[in-house]
């Protein structure tokens, strides 16, 4: 089965909408929250300008060795909220929010695993070119789902089902994923670009942190969101599972 875009993109709409109540909670707690305070009191890595490849190792280095239990805590509470996310927006589910966070409890460390593996596989194809990197990132967009939907607990199974069920769409997925992805960065970074105006004519160029990153978290959030809804979208469209959503793409 061939994507529709605009399908897709309904579908995701509608899927968000229909589950906002669910959605908003946990991505509250489990995406902005951990963003925003990771944003507002971990320092960000300093640079002069001046620094060469080997300057930008150890600033980052650095940066990494004083706050890897920070870096690692926010990436973990955030990884766990979208798992959630996906559970409250899985067609095969209606269940309530405290439900979907012990489903995603059950399966976090499988989602990790399988993770880990879709990173390793793309960084291989990042070695070759950057296109088969992003082509390899998408034929196993769908793993995620193939966790929470299919109740699949092989690391190994959900990334072959994926790959199985992306065939003939993969490049198709990427353009789609790419657009998504240009088009959400050029709002969030216009968004941030103009609070930072805002806030610095405000104080007198001092500008205002606080605010700062609550637009950045807040922005960030709501892209992920989207995103997680596309996905799920995209599973639908390739299935044909529509499941108690079935009004969704009417």
């Amino acid at each position: 089965m061939k994507l529709n875009y605009m399908q897709c993109w309904n579908g995701a709409m509608a899927l968000l909408s229909a589950h906002k109540e669910a959605v908003l909670a946990i991505a509250g707690v489990f995406l902005f929250l951990p963003t925003f305070l990771f944003a507002q009191f971990v320092a960000q890595p300093v640079f002069t300008g001046d620094e060469d490849v080997n300057g930008l190792a150890f600033v980052y280095s650095a940066y990494f060795s004083e706050n890897a239990l920070s870096i690692m805590a926010s990436n973990l509470v955030i990884s766990f909220g979208g798992l959630a996310i996906y559970f409250a927006l899985a067609p095969s589910r209606n269940n309530t929010v405290a439900e979907d966070l012990v489903a995603a409890l059950k399966v976090f460390l499988i989602y990790l695993i399988a993770n880990l593996l879709t990173g390793l596989f793309t960084l291989m194809g990042f070695f070759l070119l950057v296109i088969p990197g992003l082509y390899i990132a998408c034929r196993f967009i769908l793993v995620p789902i193939m966790i929470v939907d299919k109740g699949e607990r092989n690391p190994v199974q959900a990334l072959k089902q994926s790959w199985a069920l992306t065939r003939n769409n993969g490049f198709s997925i990427l353009l789609f994923i790419l657009i998504i992805a240009v088009v959400g960065t050029i709002t969030i970074g216009a968004l941030q670009a103009l609070t930072g105006i805002i806030t610095g004519l405000v104080t007198g160029g001092a500008g205002w942190p606080f605010i700062e990153n609550l637009v950045a978290a807040l922005t960030g959030t709501a892209f992920q969101l989207v995103l997680a809804g596309v996905i799920i979208s995209i599973y639908i469209e390739l299935t044909g599972k529509k499941g108690n959503v079935g009004e969704i793409f009417n």
